[in-house]
């Protein structure tokens, strides 16, 4: 569904990302620090401790880079060359994705707008956020935001913090990287840097773990989120279409006639738009 030449073009420029993506994971392990992350008193970082750990960290992703790329020339010669303007064409701002392979821009930084507690949105979308939380009020229902807009270096210390928690249980430096990857966007591929999306929860259970999708705001969230141009990013059962796991908390904007398509036909944001992640 939604699959047309455009969306064949998007493909391949998918897998382009996708190496460019993973070279750029690799050189970073390779210099033996994860990312630069921040805390109080300086920057501080997740690095590479033993020779052996950061081997066998460079020989999964070489594999994984070689892999992307014989795919992506696979591709390539199973279909006819594009026009390299249409290739290029850009997306829809609300339907801009972002994950592993479709990182933001270094510079990247939206228009921003307070939506409440401090929590700030993407200018454009901001108003509609705030109208679906106020509908879930008038419902007696009391959702909160915990998490909206992200910097970049916020989301490094997120990462980097999610890594060290995973060390600390006695996972290996490969292990945890592993771990993070499917709850925390590595660093410049998160949709919070990107100002469209927000974790939401219930003010009675702020966790946000799997009992979250059992409140009553949650329940209310997932089945109304749309009419204000919303979706649930992460659905269950889909972590094989967006690499992330159930996230009940979630809401991307998208806008109305695409939240409502999206929610309708049951798929990921990836799907609709013929990518994957």
């Amino acid at each position: 569904m939604w699959i047309d030449d455009e969306a064949l073009a998007r493909k391949d420029r998918n897998q382009k990302r996708k190496f460019q993506m993973l070279k750029k994971i690799a050189i970073t392990l390779a210099g033996a620090a994860l990312v630069a992350g921040v805390a109080a008193g300086g920057a501080v970082g997740i690095f590479i401790g033993k020779k052996t750990e950061a081997k066998a960290v460079d020989a999964k992703v070489a594999k994984a880079v070689k892999e992307s790329e014989a795919k992506a020339a696979k591709q390539n010669s199973d279909k006819e060359e594009k026009n390299t303007t249409d290739e290029e064409k850009q997306t829809e701002w609300n339907l801009t994705l972002v994950n592993n392979t479709h990182p933001l821009a270094d510079d990247y930084q939206p228009e921003l707008a307070e939506v409440e507690n401090g929590y700030t949105f993407d200018a454009r979308a901001a108003d509609a956020l705030k109208e679906m939380l106020a509908a879930a009020r008038e419902a007696g229902l009391s959702p909160q935001i915990c998490s909206a807009y992200r910097t970049l270096d916020e989301q490094k210390a997120i990462y980097n913090q999610t890594m060290q928690d995973w060390i600390d249980q006695g996972m290996t430096y490969l292990e945890a990287f592993e771990e993070t990857g499917k709850s925390v966007a590595y660093p410049g591929t998160s949709e919070h840097e990107l100002g469209l999306a927000a974790d939401i929860v219930s003010s009675s259970y702020g966790a946000l773990d799997e009992a979250q999708a059992d409140t009553e705001e949650a329940k209310w969230l997932q089945e109304n989120c749309y009419k204000y141009g919303f979706i649930l990013r992460y659905p269950p059962d889909k972590i094989s279409e967006t690499g992330i796991i159930y996230e009940s908390w979630h809401y991307r904007y998208v806008g109305k006639e695409d939240a409502k398509k999206i929610m309708d036909s049951g798929v990921t944001l990836e799907e609709y738009l013929g990518e994957t992640y």
